[in-house]
């Protein structure tokens, strides 16, 4: 439970690429080569998929001339500040130049739908969701087919959970507009969760997304992301590497794309080619500092291979890309546990219970600190088993937590050892734990 390697492959916005056509570099022979790695070109239907992460296109186009100079002033302000942002992270002076400007644009361009979307765009990017939300349904009711605002509806209807109303928002958006890039890819990220037809339709729709724009890198991503899911629940290597083959042609159109190295990574993980995968992973997080599922895969892998050191610099990057994610925060303590730095960690571990008292893990952890790290005597072994007690109440009904629920509870008569001196039987660790202070209260001459 607190040694197996998660790794994380959600794809990332595209970032200051979708915001200009000057930033991109489109390579047509990089989508051939997809389309016939694909098993066959045209217009049908489907793509692999991405997470519910903003990821709708930024504008780029500065307003019509009929519109006022004062308007397009504040437009190229507001569309520099927003460039800036997504290149080196929105600051709170970026965020609030970039909102001020778009609002300007707004309210003397009322008609501009462009400019409500950007101004979402901005409040989405700025950690303001209710009111990025609220732009794009102002700029929808100004221009209904404007693919980015109603892809940004979408994906936020994906993050709350609503799979059923982001298709449809999805597939809304690309009748709207046929042309809407980042809809057929967001559609497949639904449609990559359901049934085998939806995934070929996955796959057509990304197929459908390098045709418009062949390109368009979170298009590469998530086919080579499907690709990789195809591979390894099958064992089929084809598709693995054709999974890899997608990864390097994405590399062509673009070397500084920081989410296909991550991809690519998890494809040589599970091929089992750890070196190049870390390398792989370290080369995401130097294209972009703030890639934090690229940093909780180097520090897992590091982890995985008692790489403590490097395991908790990538652990502790994570958490302050991301400081209330659970998972940050138990690696963290993980990675102490592993440099005997066992106070560090026992405080990680109250800080995960802290920021979500109802989940197990740190329970666990924390009874596996006192168990295994700590003095050994009666008052750290007691404290071990009350936290596994906590551990087993809250992980009641969670089949992933089964096999760890097994070893802790498991509960062995005596046996006679076999002829290899092995018992059939091997005592869980609460037993141990209470065999352990058996033995001490008999030595000290105490009573339970």
């Amino acid at each position: 439970m607190s040694g197996g390697v998660r790794l994380y492959g959600r794809a990332r916005r595209q970032g200051a690429a979708d915001a200009g056509p000057g930033v991109r570099r489109v390579v047509s022979s990089v989508a051939l080569i997809a389309c016939l790695a694909a098993a066959g070109c045209g217009k049908g239907g489907a793509a692999p998929a991405t997470a519910p992460e903003a990821r709708a296109t930024a504008g780029g186009e500065a307003p019509q001339p009929e519109v006022k100079q004062s308007a397009r002033a504040a437009w190229d302000g507001a569309n520099a500040a927003f460039v800036e942002g997504e290149a080196k992270g929105f600051s709170a002076t970026l965020c609030a130049e970039a909102s001020s400007g778009f609002a300007k644009v707004v309210a003397e361009a009322p008609e501009l739908a462009r400019a409500e979307y950007m101004l979402g765009l901005t409040a989405a990017r700025c950690g303001d969701d209710a009111a990025a939300k609220a732009a794009y349904e102002r700029a929808l009711k100004k221009d209904p087919a404007l693919c980015p605002a109603r892809v940004g509806v979408g994906l936020f209807e994906l993050k709350a959970g609503d799979r059923d109303a982001a298709k449809a928002t999805f597939e809304r958006a690309i009748k709207a507009d046929p042309q809407c890039t980042t809809g057929y890819v967001d559609l497949a990220v639904v449609q990559r969760e359901g049934s085998p037809k939806e995934r070929d339709e996955a796959l057509d729709n990304l197929r459908r997304a390098l045709a418009i724009e062949s390109g368009y890198l979170p298009a590469f991503n998530e086919m080579a992301l499907l690709y990789f899911a195809r591979g390894k629940g099958k064992g089929d290597e084809a598709s693995l590497d054709l999974a890899e083959i997608v990864c390097r042609q994405a590399q062509i159109v673009d070397d500084k794309y920081a989410p296909i190295y991550n991809t690519w990574g998890l494809i040589k993980i599970y091929r089992g080619d750890v070196i190049a995968a870390l390398r792989l992973f370290e080369r995401a997080i130097e294209l972009d500092k703030s890639f934090f599922e690229a940093e909780m895969n180097f520090a897992e892998v590091a982890q995985s291979f008692r790489g403590y050191a490097d395991a908790r610099e990538g652990f502790a990057r994570a958490h302050e890309l991301r400081p209330d994610n659970y998972e940050a925060i138990i690696g963290l303590g993980a990675a102490l546990r592993g440099l005997r730095r066992y106070d560090e960690a026992r405080a990680e571990y109250e800080r995960a219970i802290a920021l979500d008292p109802a989940r197990p893990e740190a329970y666990f952890n924390l009874g596996l600190l006192y168990q295994d790290y700590m003095q050994g005597q009666v008052a750290q072994l007691e404290k071990a088993k009350s936290y596994y007690g906590d551990f087993l109440e809250r992980s009641k009904g969670d089949a992933a937590l089964a096999q760890t629920r097994e070893d802790l509870t498991r509960r062995c008569a005596t046996a006679a050892a076999d002829r290899r001196g092995k018992t059939s039987c091997r005592p869980g660790r609460l037993q141990v734990i209470d065999q352990t202070l058996a033995a001490l209260r008999e030595v000290q001459g105490t009573k339970p």
